[in-house]
């Protein structure tokens, strides 16, 4: 008699287990969305009762914001904490920055000859011999003309222009190297050196007075310079579902040594007064105040909000940037694209204007030597954002450690001017940008 096969139970097919599979991801999809989804935090009615004066007291203390200093970390965090206790959700859009730092400086020769100093700022180790020649330090370009520094290593005493310029038109004439005596009653303006080889370096009285003893004899400059990547970071402060039609924004950072009262921590102020005169109000949902970082060193925060944010931007009626507006060097002033240009002399009459400076040709600090590339809103200008820069000019301590001071009230009064325009933007015509990138490129 034959076996026969016992029947078995049918596969169950993939189906049968594919789905619930899918259905459970899709559920801890889901779960985790939503509770990792952006909320609003809620308003803390104390943070409303602040002060442009009680923030300065607090900001003052921090002291120098340069990316990668403690004074740079504190103010990002004391800055989030009191926009998130004004109900708005903050991001910290962090990217690396590479950072000029100093190796030493060191001057050989005969004689045994052998001082130490500092490389000029922004210039690149290099070493170079040559005749030591003298130049007078209040020089200008047509005494220069006048003077032999081909090959030459050039040494002067505190240049009456800012360093790292002076520098560069002594390189321009043939000189092999610039030798700084910082002899200065009081400390000059910050200003990057040129991104040449060429060494560049600065001494003290002592180790200047030691060089000079052998001018007209060759000697060797050796400058060490390198660079280190720190972190820097936008601070982004909006409600979840509130558009950027009106964009408030300032640039965080300091010039290195500089503690930046007026260049920028009069920006910082009032920026802050704006999100908490809206918090709490349907402008709240209409604004987004914005805190750009590394600006001193070449826009790199307003120009990394405008590659994130470019969607978002499809609705913004206006940006308005707030630079320098706590020491009263000029009156207050406004620089604007041609299109906001009547709305604000209607919303504020008498308002100082000033157009844009063209862009410097030499990399240096200094948003007033050119305006329309060296200040944050000329980043949004670029992708045909309108924009406005409030600015009170140049006072006698800009990019030097003596910029220490400030008065709220000016800053007040810069606050007051941009929520006036920001409020007259909000009120005019506007037609969004198609839905396709500020530039167009996205478009199918």
């Amino acid at each position: 008699m034959g076996t026969r096969t016992l029947p078995t139970r049918p596969a169950i097919p993939a189906w049968k287990i594919i789905l619930p599979v899918l259905g459970a991801v899709a559920l801890g999809w889901w779960g985790y969305s939503w509770a990792t989804r952006p909320v609003n935090p809620p308003l803390d009615p104390a943070a409303r009762q602040g002060s442009v004066a009680g923030d300065w007291a607090t900001l003052k203390t921090f002291g120098p914001r340069t990316p990668g200093t403690p004074g740079h970390d504190r103010t990002l965090d004391w800055a989030q904490a009191k926009l998130t206790a004004l109900g708005y959700h903050v991001t910290r859009d962090t990217f690396p920055l590479d950072v000029w730092t100093d190796g030493g400086a060191t001057v050989t020769g005969p004689g045994g000859l052998n001082v130490t100093g500092r490389a000029l700022y922004g210039s690149q180790g290099f070493d170079q011999q040559g005749r030591l020649v003298a130049v007078p330090g209040d020089a200008s370009d047509a005494q220069l003309e006048t003077l032999d520094l081909q090959m030459q290593l050039a040494v002067t005493h505190c240049p009456a222009r800012p360093w790292g310029r002076f520098a560069a038109a002594l390189i321009d004439r043939g000189a092999f190297g610039v030798a700084i005596i910082d002899d200065c009653p009081v400390t000059p303006a910050l200003s990057r050196a040129p991104a040449t080889p060429l060494p560049m370096l600065v001494l003290d009285r002592e180790a200047g007075a030691a060089l000079e003893a052998h001018l007209g004899q060759t000697v060797t400059f050796t400058t060490r310079t390198g660079q280190q990547t720190v972190q820097a970071a936008n601070l982004v402060a909006r409600r979840v579902e509130g558009q950027a039609q009106v964009i408030y924004g300032a640039h965080l950072d300091s010039v290195p040594g500089s503690d930046g009262a007026n260049d920028n921590a009069s920006g910082v102020l009032a920026v802050l007064d704006l999100a908490r005169r809206a918090a709490g109000t349907p402008d709240a949902e209409r604004g987004w105040f914005a805190l750009f970082d590394a600006a001193e060193f070449g826009l790199n925060g307003s120009r990394q909000f405008v590659r994130a944010y470019a969607y978002p931007m499809e609705q913004t009626r206006a940006m308005i940037n707030l630079d320098m507006v706590g020491v009263s060097a000029q009156p207050l002033g406004v620089a604007a694209t041609e299109d906001l240009l009547p709305l604000i002399r209607a919303a504020r009459p008498g308002l100082r204007e000033f157009e844009d400076e063209a862009q410097s040709t030499r990399e240096t600090f200094g948003r007033s030597l050119g305006t329309t590339g060296l200040s944050d809103h000329a980043a949004f200008k670029e992708v045909r954002i309108p924009a406005a820069f409030l600015h009170r000019g140049l006072d006698g301590h800009y990019h030097t450690p003596q910029d220490t001071t400030l008065t709220p009230a000016l800053v007040q009064d810069a606050a007051d001017a941009a929520w006036t325009i920001g409020q007259a933007a909000l009120a005019a015509p506007f037609t969004p940008r198609a839905e396709c990138g500020l530039t167009g490129r996205n478009c199918h």
